[in-house]
């Protein structure tokens, strides 16, 4: 695995592409910007992390069937935070909406699917557990 660490909260941390086709989403990204796509080794699913000059900057993924029927390919942006719980009531608090409750992803961090007032999406990621 590429090294990886999450930056200051606030700061947009990682991008991933949620797509149909896997396969031809790291034919066609490797080919268009010569990145390097290796699968992940936290997961034994089917995760290919974009490796750009020896860093982690993304990941690939496919849509599979737990997502909601109509979902296109799509990019998604982490933005990093301090603590993903009270991170979640602040964006109720200010009109935002959870779209997956926070869960954590072993060997990630704590991470929650949101939705801005406007509604658009983008996650929030905490690498420790708070103190």
């Amino acid at each position: 695995m590429a090294e990886f660490n999450i930056p200051a909260p606030g700061s947009v941390c990682w991008r991933e592409l949620r797509t149909k086709d896997l396969d031809a989403a790291t034919e066609f990204y490797s080919k268009m910007f010569g990145w390097t796509l290796d699968q992940s080794k936290l997961t034994p699913t089917p995760y290919k992390e974009i490796v750009i000059d020896g860093k982690a900057e993304g990941g690939m993924m496919a849509i599979d069937e737990n997502w909601p029927p109509g979902v296109p390919s799509h990019w998604a942006s982490y933005i990093s935070v301090e603590n993903a719980d009270e991170t979640v009531e602040k964006i109720k608090a200010n009109g935002g909406s959870i779209t997956v409750p926070p869960f954590d992803a072993p060997g990630v961090g704590r991470m929650v699917m949101v939705a801005d007032p406007a509604g658009a999406a983008f996650a929030v990621i905490q690498l420790e557990k708070p103190a």
